[in-house]
């Protein structure tokens, strides 16, 4: 099932001395894009955490926010910055008069803001500290992952409506490929026996014209090609891993076959439905910017 890049995930891990909360906010992004807010006193876990991400996560940026609540574990310490604490309630005190708020500026904000309060961990403590951040990783992991899921379903069957549509207008176009013909030939005629003053026109000329056209102006490769890239098209969306990339891709090659019959058309049907055509691939590629 395809993926959506952007989603939500949250995991937590309780245990005797508090719990682990773990939060993951995804957007799109053309590679895999990690940000961490972890406290002070775990910060050395951020490699592991990336690690474990991008084994589930293929691209996106993501925001991850670890948050500690419960007593202090074995061989941490804890410390506060009171001047950057006193800095940030003047601050936010100025705001608050500024703006003409009356809301209270409470410990708890100031303790949340950063640099005010950390944690420092002895390796012992960290040892026993990593079980209990996998397990909240793992659940706000698994969590993202149906998010991101959902709504790639509902992306799947936007794109796969859109590939409909496009199979229909080029089976009109490919019924009418052969009028592309006749209607020039008829509009070459007019236009020498317009030229010629109604006289009688030269049969073999125009046949020859003609035939010089149609070979110039013959889309049935185009068309068997865009029939190849909706097959490609078809299989790559129901695959499992990274589409978006392939997705883009394919649309590229879809907008450059339907472009040149655009340019060898000259019947108002085919150019009108080259024209719809082109309007689903775009809409195509801007989906294919959200896939993972």
């Amino acid at each position: 099932m395809i993926r959506s890049m952007t989603g939500f995930g949250k995991g937590e891990a309780k245990f005797r001395n508090g719990k682990i909360t773990i939060e993951l906010k995804t957007i799109n992004h053309k590679f895999f894009d990690a940000t961490l807010k972890l406290p002070n006193g775990i910060a050395a876990f951020e490699d592991k955490i990336k690690e474990i991400l991008q084994k589930e996560i293929g691209r996106g940026k993501i925001n991850l926010n670890l948050m500690y609540d419960g007593t202090v574990m074995k061989g941490e310490k804890i410390a506060i910055n009171t001047k950057a604490a006193k800095n940030y309630y003047n601050e936010l005190s100025k705001l608050r008069g500024a703006l003409g708020l009356r809301d209270d500026i409470t410990t708890k904000d100031i303790i949340a803001l950063p640099g005010v309060l950390s944690i420092s961990a002895m390796d012992e403590g960290l040892s026993e500290f990593w079980p209990r951040i996998k397990a909240a990783l793992d659940n706000a992991v698994k969590s993202l992952v149906i998010d991101r899921e959902k709504e790639g379903k509902a992306t799947y069957v936007d794109l796969m409506a859109r590939v409909k549509k496009i199979d229909k207008m080029l089976a009109v176009i490919k019924s009418r490929a052969h009028l592309n013909i006749a209607e020039y030939k008829k509009r070459f005629a007019e236009r020498v026996k317009d030229m010629t003053g109604g006289r009688d026109i030269d049969r073999g000329r125009l046949e020859m014209e003609v035939a010089i056209f149609a070979k110039n102006c013959d889309i049935s490769e185009e068309i068997a090609r865009l029939k190849n890239h909706l097959a490609n098209f078809n299989k790559t969306i129901s695959a499992n891993g990274e589409v978006g990339k392939k997705i883009d891709f394919i649309a590229q090659e879809l907008h450059r076959e339907i472009n040149t019959i655009g340019s060898k058309a000259s019947d108002f049907k085919i150019s009108k439905n080259v024209i719809e055509i082109k309007g689903e691939i775009e809409k195509i590629r801007e989906q294919a910017k959200n896939l993972e």
